[in-house]
């Protein structure tokens, strides 16, 4: 008999142990999945809490409060994190389109106070899985223009995949990274160079054991499959242009395009809704100029187009801000990233993938 999906997380993703302390973090709309997970952790002897969040506090909070009130920690989650095991996010809002009135200040006030949370969830290694599903609603494929159905459907399929064999194939792209110096990653409007450096190479394939948590990586997510790390900081060059969509802030960024010197992000602009990416990037802090990550997607399942691109099989991503968690030294309140869907890697002058298409 199939697992379900609150199943699958809390026995096999957080693998959750007697008298362990799990969170679940939901919106109104995911209210019976939060049900369904609380129940499963006390099946498996834990002991669950459950935290609300609704999309009329979010979106009054967001468009009438002042900077400074969204600005302060929220004591009382930091303190609940030191009594906490592992946690399961369901995303949200339900419907993203108020994003889009929303100003820059609000927004990264808000990055600061999450800031202190998720340094305390690695400071203590709480191992935490963010569950997509939470934003497959209605409401948001109407706003990016997706096709509701297929997009569940495919979430769906995608969170059903074989994690063993995501695993082993992610082993085998980290053991020829682990032994690399230098790689390129080209594509048409990209031709992009770094060095890998000493960072680990993670396998994201749904699973938080004692390695990764050993290593510090404690986030995981379902639907899953990549392949990440965080190249040697100030070695990234050339030029990069996206050919796939960035939904974000309730607006879809086409053709974005950066320029790195020395690791730096020095040029940005975009064919479409750059200024939705403006309203993450001004306001942010830290190292939100330095490349964070580059990944690639190992999930057969997922079909590229809707929220999922950078899991997307042979999808090559590029990321810049904070990228801690790979154990890099970023520290910032951005987390981006940007995909290409038919790039070339190179390991050392090797081949690993060629034109979207993994050649190992």
């Amino acid at each position: 008999m199939p697992k379900t999906l609150s199943e699958t997380v809390v026995n096999t993703s957080l693998r959750v142990k007697p008298d362990e302390t799990v969170v679940i973090n939901t919106w109104q709309h995911t209210l019976p999945l939060a049900s369904q997970l609380a129940y499963q952790v006390r099946k498996a002897g834990g002991l669950p809490l459950v935290t609300l969040e609704t999309d009329e506090f979010w979106w009054k909070s967001l468009t009438e409060l002042p900077a400074e009130n969204l600005r302060k920690p929220l004591r009382h989650t930091l303190a609940l994190f030191d009594e906490t095991d592992a946690a399961v996010n369901i995303f949200g809002p339900e419907d993203p389109q108020t994003y889009r009135s929303v100003q820059g200040p609000q927004i990264g006030a808000l990055f600061e106070s999450f800031q202190k949370t998720y340094d305390k969830i690695r400071e203590r290694k709480v191992r935490s899985v963010d569950l997509q599903v939470g934003y497959v609603t209605e409401p948001r494929a109407k706003t990016y223009g997706f096709n509701y159905e297929a997009w569940r459907r495919n979430v769906e399929e995608a969170s059903n995949a074989d994690y063993e064999k995501i695993a082993q194939l992610g082993k085998k792209l980290a053991r020829t990274l682990e032994h690399g110096r230098q790689v390129e990653v080209t594509s048409e409007g990209t031709k992009v160079k770094m060095e890998i450096g000493r960072h680990p190479v993670f396998v994201e394939d749904g699973i938080i054991d004692e390695e990764d948590r050993n290593k510090g990586f404690v986030f995981t997510s379902i639907p899953t499959g990549y392949v990440t790390l965080a190249p040697k900081r100030g070695t990234t060059e050339g030029s990069f242009h996206s050919d796939m969509t960035v939904p974000i802030l309730g607006q879809l960024i086409k053709g974005i395009s950066w320029e790195f010197q020395k690791g730096r992000l020095v040029k940005t602009a975009a064919e479409a809704n750059h200024d939705a990416f403006q309203k993450l990037y001004d306001p942010s802090t830290g190292d939100k100029d330095q490349v964070a990550n580059l990944s690639i997607g190992l999930n057969q399942a997922i079909k590229p187009g809707f929220l999922a691109d950078y899991m997307s099989l042979g999808t090559i991503t590029i990321g810049i801000g904070e990228n801690q968690y790979l154990q890099g030294e970023n520290k910032s309140t951005l987390q981006f990233q940007a995909s290409l869907s038919k790039a070339t890697v190179t390991v050392d002058g090797q081949p690993i993938v060629h034109n979207g298409k993994l050649t190992i």
